[in-house]
């Protein structure tokens, strides 16, 4: 009864039935007609889909047809052009050898395969995971190199208390590999992360950077020494300025030729006093003191503790950055000569030194040693602040036997330049001089358009390049920071074109440099940039 009261006047039970599976059917044909239209665009887009695919093989059929050795002559010279900094991640899909695995079935199987594409690994595990699965993802990058020399770098971003232990971690990923692995970063890390490599055997290793964690507190560490690392020559250590614990990084010192260092002074007294002496083979040493403004008794103790000098005998480039230091906390004493006292450097060629703020009236004792450096022949210089020219003139005076100089100075150039301007006078500053560089920061406001007044230069270069001179100025470099071009290179240039014309060689190189660092462009680390990430 109930729903006869609500069919159709007049109709039927079975005619209601039917009725309403007239409807369904209705609405399923609507239905089948939509799904219909559907199919339709989409199979029109399956066969505009398989016309670009036919296109794009038809467009790769020459390089798919090419050997597979032309394919890896390709990829080499890819991976080894492609445009990347130092410190881009490996997983990076935009960059080789990640982004030729992309392309198709045949690339992903030469890139695999090509061990020469997988010798350098950089992770950082704020970037990718460093749990199982990225342990596993890791491993297999560095088995497709196959056991060639491979340059692994670890950089600990993020790092929180759920995630595995960085020491294990560390542990099992560079076991396998100890016997191919040749250079090893590992940055912000604590003695407990990296302890475990003392126990590997690592005949291979020639470069080791270690950059301590300043962040975390001291603890009862036990020494970490890399005397089972008998090819190691490279080392770069970033302390965590506590020198107790820095003391506990223990390098084959006897075998290294190059040593990168960034601490506290304190800990520099100590390797000065305690390591050095045994660095017999050292021809390379780089030293940057921070004191984060700390009260340090360091520079009295070396004259105390140090009556006789100690002969460094294969010491070829010494490089020096206190900019970092408060000078002004040490009024009445000087830091420079303390680094030289307790050594005679028979043989160093390369002096590089970083000032932050310099006083007019250099400390007699610095210049003096200056002076017992007899076999120098380059200069490498910056000066952060003050007034520049009266310590730089003392300093140059005291080195008559430079033959390349390269300044890096915040003020303008235009006075120490007409300093350099020969004469026929015996007290000309460096007769020998036949290289200069000059470094402009278009960033600095300093570094003006007048930062260097174009007739003083000209008469600079005009004096030093006379044909009767015994040693004539040759080359001048000027390098711009940061990949700008500064406004006034282009009027240098003009202005020396009638000495470019005779014999004069005028370079511009841009440089991606903050700091007026001359250190991060050395020749000696060309090719090495993780030595350089100190901090």
């Amino acid at each position: 009864m109930d729903r006869l009261a609500c069919t159709p006047h007049g109709l039927r039970n079975h005619e209601v039935d039917a009725l309403e599976r007239s409807q369904d059917y209705s609405r399923m044909i609507a239905t089948l007609d939509e799904r219909q239209e559907e199919l339709s665009v989409i199979d029109q887009e399956k066969s505009r889909l398989l016309g670009s695919v036919n296109a794009c093989q038809q467009a790769l059929s020459p390089t798919n047809h090419l050997p597979d050795d032309i394919l890896r002559e390709i990829f080499l010279h890819l991976y080894l052009c492609f445009p990347r900094r130092s410190k881009d991640n490996s997983f990076s899909s935009l960059h080789p050898p990640i982004v030729t695995g992309q392309v198709c079935r045949l690339w992903r199987a030469v890139t695999h395969d090509f061990a020469a594409l997988w010798t350098k690994l950089r992770t950082e595990n704020g970037t990718q995971k460093w749990d199982h699965t990225g342990l596993e993802l890791l491993a297999q990058w560095l088995q497709r190199a196959k056991g060639t020399p491979l340059n692994l770098q670890l950089v600990l971003n993020n790092h929180s208390s759920s995630d595995p232990p960085i020491s294990k971690f560390i542990g099992q990923l560079t076991e396998p590999i100890g016997g191919s692995l040749t250079r090893l970063l590992l940055k912000y890390v604590t003695l407990d992360d990296f302890s475990h490599l003392s126990l590997l055997q690592l005949p291979s290793l020639e470069q080791l950077s270690i950059s301590l964690d300043v962040s975390v507190q001291s603890t009862e560490n036990s020494p970490v020494s890399f005397t089972n690392a008998p090819a190691l020559r490279r080392a770069s250590f970033s302390g965590s300025f506590d020198e107790g614990v820095d003391r506990k990084v223990i390098f084959p010192w006897n075998q290294l030729t190059h040593f990168i260092g960034y601490s506290c002074p304190d800990y520099c007294e100590f390797f000065l006093l305690t390591n050095l002496p045994l660095c017999t083979q050292l021809r390379f040493l780089s030293l940057e003191l921070e004191d984060y403004g700390s009260e340090r008794y360091y520079l009295q103790k070396s004259r105390r503790s140090a009556p006789t000098r100690t002969v460094v005998p294969s010491l070829e480039t010494l490089a020096l950055n206190f900019s970092d230091l408060y000078l002004r906390d040490y009024a009445d004493t000087n830091p420079y000569p303390n680094v030289f006292f307790p050594f005679e450097f028979p043989n160093l060629r390369k002096l590089v030194l970083l000032l932050g703020f310099i006083k007019e009236d250099l400390s007699p004792s610095f210049l003096d040693e200056l002076r017992r450096l007899k076999n120098l022949e380059h200069l490498s210089i910056s000066i952060r602040h003050g007034d520049t020219l009266t310590p730089l003139r003392a300093i140059l005076q005291a080195l008559p036997h430079i033959k390349t100089l390269e300044l890096g100075l915040r003020n303008e150039y235009t006075p120490i330049i007409a300093q350099l301007t020969g004469s026929t006078g015996p007290q000309d500053l460096l007769p020998n001089l036949h290289t200069v560089g000059l470094m402009f920061d278009a960033s600095n406001p300093d570094h003006s358009d007048d930062s260097i007044w174009l007739e003083t230069l000209t008469r600079f270069v005009e004096s030093r390049t006379q044909p009767e001179l015994a040693t004539r100025l040759e080359t001048i470099t000027f390098f711009a920071c940061d990949h700008k071009v500064h406004p006034m290179l282009d009027a240098v240039r003009q202005a020396l074109r009638p000495f470019i014309l005779q014999c004069l060689i005028v370079k511009t190189r841009r440089i991606n440099l903050s700091n007026l660092n001359w250190i991060a462009i050395d020749p000696e680390l060309e090719g090495r940039p993780e030595l350089l990430e100190l901090y």
